[in-house]
């Protein structure tokens, strides 16, 4: 880090006295030092400069700070809202459009997106391990607490059935939710970048139409039950109902058909019906659509609100249209508007507002001034979702649209820009030097409000929807909504940037590089070690991983091998190539002859208690060396031992040097794996 320099360390009297002083040594022929002289006047004027100038100079300001930040390709973190699905249940088949509200309390969340709402429920589960059945009736399922379905039996085979009592709606989109674990209970790395993670395991998902199973459109974010998430599906035809295993049921069905688990998943209770929800409540939104005489809509807003409609033209304004019809298909929730002119337009702009939002949007009129600033009066805006259109004067009515930018730094003349302080609820405009100053309407086509980290609400606290009474509908958030955070401060983003500078995104060492192997995504890592590092071509640097098992001995399958090679591509040196190698196991076996005191009452299993710690503490250390004396003098020094008559150590499965001592080496790429301990007591 820099160090932090005082730049103001000087009075105007010490720069003025400073000054006169060095007089005498550049102009010797100056002899006059009085007040009256011209040139000690002028010495004065610098003096003051030169100390307004260090005082400035030495305050960094919010915009300085923000500047730096920028340098370093970081900003400051807006409000987030907090998100979480909620679960709907209703005698009927109904759909919520996008921007349902729900609440909790006062506090309102919104629908991400359109969703169909079945009156089905799922009735039975079934796991076809091939030679077993496992069968998850009704009643286990909706008596409350966790489930443990084991969905597979093996890591790459298995059946898994979801049964419902009712026929999935064709050409609708359905949610599951799975809460997943792993069978031995250790958490993987999350997964940051999903186009590059490699899944583990290729999983089908099918139903039944009658006479096949049939493929199902999914989007499926447990990455075939890896981690906890959502399965997003749709049925192409007709859902018929078959029996498995005895129980009549529609059914959609699991399988794996390619990869290997490397560890089994376990499921812990299974969602349907899920409304996923955003903590957010919208007063004004817009939608771009194509050049059409008629259009359709499907959002909440466009229902419950006011409508504005501007046809797009060639040079990129927005006309008003004053005149058109507007349909709600009180079933669907489908908005259609029928739109003259438009099929004539290069597009159509469509913005929704609520009834008590302004008047209909305006916040004022420009007056074509540099400098305008507009108080919003709210600190809880989404930034993201903020937009703004303007009145252009001279036009006859047409509308532009305004860009967000950070500052005005690289704005022109010409830009439509605005600066957006969310931490204030201010709207800045240009000088119309940088940035244009508006004239006309202000009109706000993107608002929505948002609590950030206050709108995170416990489970159970959602039970309330637009549109219905509670007492006819189920509505309820199973699990609290999370993910909600407040508008970072300058302090903290200036921490993240200190941290930043401290990170090493290159591989350098073989400690960076085991770092990086060990929160590779999706996988779970136990060990790895850079064993070996030879010449040839390029620099190959040899990494054997050994991944999490339930034996304690984990072999990285080809798909984990190829996860970990992606990660390490994008942060390798120029010329340095990798090499996983799998590791291997020294089979371990102990035999132990000693005498023992017979004032204990289990002495076998002091000694075997002392043998397991101590090859506990090198399972996984690579190339390990087991020291014969070590473990002789550690059960020798055993109090209930008086003497060991005989210990001898054996390692199978891989090739291990021993040494005239007794002592034996494993390979750079072999661990010790205890297998069996026997004990001869004599007393």
């Amino acid at each position: 880090m820099l160090p932090d320099i005082n730049l103001d360390n000087e009075y105007f009297d010490e720069i003025l006295d400073n000054a006169r002083n060095m007089i005498v040594s550049i102009y010797p022929e100056w002899t006059d030092f009085n007040y009256h002289d011209p040139g000690i006047t002028m010495l004065e004027m610098f003096a003051w400069l030169k100390e307004s100038q260090q005082y400035y100079i030495n305050k960094i300001g919010t915009e300085n700070i923000k500047k730096y930040l920028k340098l370093l390709g970081l900003e400051r973190r807006t409000k987030v809202p907090s998100a979480t699905d909620v679960s709907v249940l209703y005698e009927n088949d109904i759909t919520a459009v996008k921007g349902t509200k729900l609440y909790a309390g006062d506090i309102c969340f919104e629908a991400d997106r359109r969703t169909y709402i079945s009156a089905s429920s799922i009735d039975v589960c079934v796991c076809d391990y091939g030679d077993d059945l496992n069968i998850i009736s009704r009643d286990q399922f909706y008596f409350g607490g966790n489930l443990h379905i084991l969905p597979f039996a093996k890591k790459d085979r298995g059946v898994f059935y979801i049964g419902f009592d009712k026929p999935l709606a064709e050409n609708e989109v359905h949610t599951l939710r799975f809460d997943v674990t792993s069978e031995d209970g250790i958490d993987r790395n999350p997964i940051t970048d999903p186009a590059s993670f490699i899944r583990l395991v290729d999983m089908e998902m099918e139903y039944f139409d009658g006479l096949n199973w049939n493929r199902v459109k999914r989007i499926d974010e447990t990455y075939g039950f890896l981690f906890s998430g959502r399965i997003v599906f749709s049925l192409g035809t007709a859902h018929q109902s078959c029996a498995i295993a005895g129980h009549e049921a529609y059914y959609i069905r699991f399988s794996p058909t390619g990869g290997e688990y490397d560890a089994l998943p376990v499921i812990k209770y299974i969602y349907f019906n899920l409304l996923p929800v955003t903590q957010r409540d919208t007063k004004a939104e817009y939608t771009d659509l194509p050049a059409g005489d008629e259009i359709k809509l499907f959002t909440g807003l466009a229902v419950t609100g006011n409508t504005r409609i501007f046809l797009k033209d060639k040079e990129g304004t927005y006309t008003p249209v004053n005149s058109f019809t507007k349909q709600i298909d009180p079933d669907t929730g489908e908005v259609s508007c029928s739109v003259p002119g438009g099929a004539d337009s290069e597009g159509i702009r469509v913005v929704n507002m609520a009834p008590d939002f302004a008047v209909d949007g305006a916040i004022g009129y420009g007056t074509g001034l540099p400098y305008q600033k507009y108080d919003l009066d709210t600190t809880e805006l989404e930034y993201e979702s903020f937009a703004v259109m303007t009145e252009l004067p001279d036009t006859g009515g047409k509308y532009v649209e305004w860009h967000k930018v950070k500052d005005f730094s690289a704005a022109g003349t010409d830009d439509f820009v605005y600066v957006l302080d969310t931490e204030n609820g201010i709207i800045t405009f240009g000088d119309c030097i940088n940035g244009m100053a508006p004239e006309g309407e202000i009109l706000l086509i993107g608002y929505s409000l948002t609590r950030g980290a206050d709108g995170c609400v416990t489970r159970s606290k959602i039970n309330e929807i637009e549109g219905f009474n509670r007492d006819e509908i189920y509505v309820e958030n199973l699990r609290p909504s999370a993910g909600g955070l407040n508008e970072e401060s300058i302090e903290d983003c200036f921490i993240k940037a200190q941290k930043l500078m401290r990170t090493t995104e290159t591989l350098v060492t073989d400690e960076d590089c085991e770092n990086c192997i060990s929160a590779a995504q999706g996988l779970r890592i136990e060990k790895c070690k850079v064993i070996k590092t030879n010449g040839g071509d390029g620099l190959i640097t040899t990494v054997v991983v050994k991944p999490c098992s339930q034996d304690g001995m984990g072999v990285p399958s080809e798909r984990y091998i190829k996860n970990i090679l992606a990660v390490l591509e994008t942060r390798r040196m120029l010329g340095v190539q990798f090499r996983i190698a799998r590791p291997e196991y020294a089979e371990i076996s102990v035999y132990t002859d000693v005498t023992v005191s017979r004032n204990y009452s289990d002495p076998r299993e002091t000694v075997r208690r002392a043998v397991s710690d101590f090859f506990g503490a090198i399972k996984d250390e690579f190339g390990a060396e087991i020291i014969y004396s070590r473990l002789y003098e550690l059960i020798d020094n055993l109090d209930c031992v008086l003497s060991v008559n005989v210990l001898t150590v054996q390692a199978e499965g891989s090739d291990a040097e021993r040494t005239r001592e007794g002592d034996l080496i494993l390979a750079q790429n072999v661990a010790a794996h205890l297998t069996d301990i026997d004990i001869m007591i004599n007393m």
